[in-house]
Parts: C-alpha cells; structure tokens; sequence
C-alpha cells in the first residue's frame, strides 16, 4: 500500500494520544503530504482516521492550509458524499492535525483494475453521483481539481444500495482563497496531470467548476475504454497534449459505445471551458438518458464490490495531493 519509507515517517506518533481525545493506532496510509493513522475517539471507541503533514512539510503555510481547507469543505458543504471532519488540532511540535471520518469500501480505480471497462449505464450511473457531489461543492465555491477514480470511493450499504463518496479536498481552488494566495498559484499545476483540465494543464488559478466537468470526462472516457484519452512520455509533455490537442473520440478505443454517449464524453472534454456543459448538473441531466433503470443499476454495482473493513480503501487513495510545478 505504501513504502516502508513512508510507513516509518511520523511513526513516533504511534500510540499516543492527542489531546486526551484521540488514541492513534497504525499508519494506514501516506500521500503527498499527509500521513493518515488510524485512530479511537476515547469519548465513544468511536474508528476514525487522523492526518498529520509529512514532517517535511509541517511548516509549509500553503500546504498546512490546504490541509485546513479540507476541513473546511467538509463543514461548509453539506453532502454525504464528502468525508465528514471531526475535529483538529496540533501537535506538540506545532503543526496540524484533522481528524475525519473513517471510511471503507473500494474505489472506482480498483474496481475498473479488475473489470477493466465498465458498461455505458454503470458509467453513467457511477457520474451521476459525482456530480451531485460536485454540485454541492461547487454552489459553496469549490472546485475540487483532482477528480479521478483513485478518488471516488464506492461502497454497499447495509441494504445494498450503492453509496459514492468524492474524497481528497486537498488542492481545490476556493472562493475563500486569498487574491494574493490565489496569484502565488499562477504557473503552477495542481492536480494529477493525467486527468487535468487544460486551464489547470496551463497553469490557470483562476478555475471554475467546467474544470472538474473535463476531469469527469477523462473519467468517462477511462470507464469506457479502459485507458485515458491522453499519454506521454513525461509529465510536461502530457500537459503540452492537453493544452494544445483535441481529445480522442471515445468511440474509437470503445466501440460498443452509442454515438449519443460518444458526444457527451467529447463535450465534457472540449479543451475551450465554453464548449464544454456549464455545470455538473448539466452534465448530470445529460447522463441521465444512459444511465437505464437507475437504480437496478446501482445495486449491480453495490454486489459487485469488493470491501474489506479491515483495510480501509480510503487509506490507498492519498496519493491524490499532487502538485507539478
């Protein structure tokens, strides 16, 4: 899940108790960032989860307050589908702590490694979701720039009904974001490259939420076809693609697909924010025509899913803070 490197750093943390509230048990995972242990809230016995900043970064203001901001995303927008904060504090050296909800089940990412593609309804079906979230986080003035598979988290309800989670608000763009902080930003590249949009590719702070619609479309595109519509053989020049080409139709890497859905995909992905639909619910309206018997759909997809409670699915996920200068 994780190096042994990684598994060592913060490893004094283990066992203690912070604050009087938190008992912290073993690493469960380490991310750009972050360090995450498991945790029992002593009040309760309550599971959760808490994140600490790699000690390399403990002092970063930026970095510090993006962890802050996940709190704050948490608590400002009012979504099931966004990991709820708990608590925060600091360490004895000073830096931060979050505590957050504990989550299971498997991720999208995980689960297309095994099915390799997914059927037009299951997408569709799968996006909606994400899109209600984003609609959410959108309406409070975050734009979450780093969606991706690793980062919708999939799960089965006692009932059996499908639950989603958009997880990792760590380099979102805010409305709350200071203008000087905000221009520090321009140059720079935040979010997984991959699955960037071409303001972001660009270097563009100054992003709305037609940004997570592209990120969506790669998406999209990944369920259907089983790859991305973009590669390279390095970081810049996978950005230089973004910026300057047209994505590939998905109908040429998944020939199942209808021409309606090959549309949508091709919309959600124009490299001009403009051409692309002017808010997830948009995208979430169009989907909607794909997506078949809803929710027959989604208990398929709950069935299907393998969750261990015993490792976290959440915990492989935190490698989504990724920053490319």
């Amino acid at each position: 899940m994780f190096g042994a490197m990684g598994a060592r750093e913060r490893s004094e943390l283990r066992g203690t108790v912070l604050d009087d509230r938190y008992q912290l048990g073993t690493t469960i995972g380490v991310g750009g960032t972050g360090v995450v242990f498991e945790a029992t809230r002593i009040a309760d016995g309550e599971s959760v989860v808490v994140k600490v900043m790699r000690p390399v970064y403990a002092y970063n203001a930026d970095l510090v307050a993006r962890l802050m901001r996940e709190a704050e995303v948490a608590r400002r927008v009012s979504h099931a589908g966004i990991v709820a904060a708990l608590d925060n504090g600091q360490l004895e050296d000073g830096s931060p702590y979050l505590v957050m909800e504990r989550l299971y089940g498997e991720s999208l990412a995980r689960l297309l490694l095994r099915e390799g593609t997914l059927s037009t309804a299951d997408t569709a079906v799968i996006a909606m979701r994400v899109t209600n979230i984003l609609d959410a986080s959108h309406a409070r003035g975050y734009v979450h720039r780093d969606i991706k598979p690793e980062h919708i988290l999939l799960d089965r309800s006692p009932t059996g009904a499908l639950t989603v989670s958009l997880i990792d608000f760590g380099v979102c763009a805010a409305e709350t974001m200071p203008h000087a902080s905000r221009e520090a930003e321009r140059g720079r590249v935040y979010g997984t490259p991959t699955y960037c949009s071409p303001e972001q590719a660009s270097g563009n702070p100054d992003v709305d939420g037609r940004a997570d619609v592209f990120g969506l479309g790669v998406v999209l595109f990944e369920c259907l076809a089983g790859k991305v519509p973009y590669s390279a053989s390095n970081v810049t020049a996978l950005l230089k693609r973004i910026i300057r080409e047209d994505a590939p139709r998905v109908c040429l890497a998944a020939h199942n697909v209808t021409r309606e859905m090959d549309e949508l995909v091709a919309r959600a992905l124009s490299r001009e924010p403009e051409g692309r639909f002017r808010s997830t619910r948009a995208l979430r309206r169009a989907l909607r025509v794909h997506a078949g018997d809803q929710r027959a759909v989604e208990r398929n997809i709950a069935r299907r899913l393998r969750v261990d409670k015993a490792a976290p699915e959440w915990a492989e996920t935190l490698p989504g803070e990724v920053v490319a200068a």
